[in-house]
């Protein structure tokens, strides 16, 4: 519960940071055909595909979530970038019907960067500084996880409840409208390849492993685009 908290505090306090950055870093918000700047919130179900027997989507969607901040420059050349602050949980299990009766919750943290394309696609209703479309992104970062464990110790398996740090690969696409009051609606769909064997807690003996872990979401997100009137 203390960390919910902590997570929400650092929210509120970085939105407003992003509101400054786009009023006063150069370039970012300027005349039409100049770059502009976005915030963007998203929130959805999250799923850890690693060495557990249950499949990832039969967890409870209540504890498999991802909450995302994120500060977006685009181009009129369709081009863009994002730097992204996510917090995740996810969980994962044998079943009850395997002898191993092995099960995780994890909490991770994730910092990125990522290049965004957009795509236009679909009818703008009223005056907007884009028009709506679907987008395309590909970034490198790092993912601080931690996996709490409920297992039977097995020979041959190795373990892990500490606090690990891993390069990750978010890429994924989605759709996004923009208003002609300059918020954003959307949906997301991402895929976070990490280069950890232990965001589940602990990796099976080489010949039954999966090698890495891969996260797995899909977003609803909301954004608001700063334009010259500020």
């Amino acid at each position: 519960m203390i960390r919910k908290y902590v997570l929400f505090t650092f929210l509120l306090i970085l939105l407003p940071l992003f509101t400054l950055m786009a009023q006063h870093w150069p370039g970012l918000v300027g005349k039409d055909g100049e770059p502009v700047a976005s915030v963007l919130v998203s929130l959805g179900p999250e799923y850890c595909f690693a060495d557990t027997k249950e499949p990832a989507l039969m967890q409870n969607i209540l504890r498999n979530k991802d909450l995302s901040v994120s500060f977006r420059v685009r181009y009129t050349n369709n081009f863009g970038y994002r730097a992204s602050f996510s917090y995740s949980t996810f969980t994962g299990s044998d079943g009850a019907s395997v002898s191993r009766s092995y099960s995780f919750a994890s909490q991770a943290i994730q910092l990125a960067a990522m290049g965004e394309y957009t795509i236009p696609f679909g009818k703008t209703y009223g005056e907007s500084l884009f028009p709506p479309g679907i987008y395309l992104f590909l970034g490198v970062g790092l993912l601080r996880c931690k996996a709490n464990l409920d297992y039977y110790s097995k020979a041959g398996y190795q373990y892990n409840t500490n606090a690990t740090i891993s390069p990750v690969i978010p890429l994924g696409m989605g759709y996004q409208y923009t208003f002609a009051n300059n918020f954003q609606l959307g949906v997301e769909y991402m895929l976070r390849w990490s280069f950890s064997d232990y965001l589940d807690g602990f990796r099976p003996p080489s010949s039954a492993s999966k090698s890495i872990d891969v996260l797995q979401g899909a977003a609803i997100t909301l954004g608001y685009t700063f334009s010259n009137a500020l």
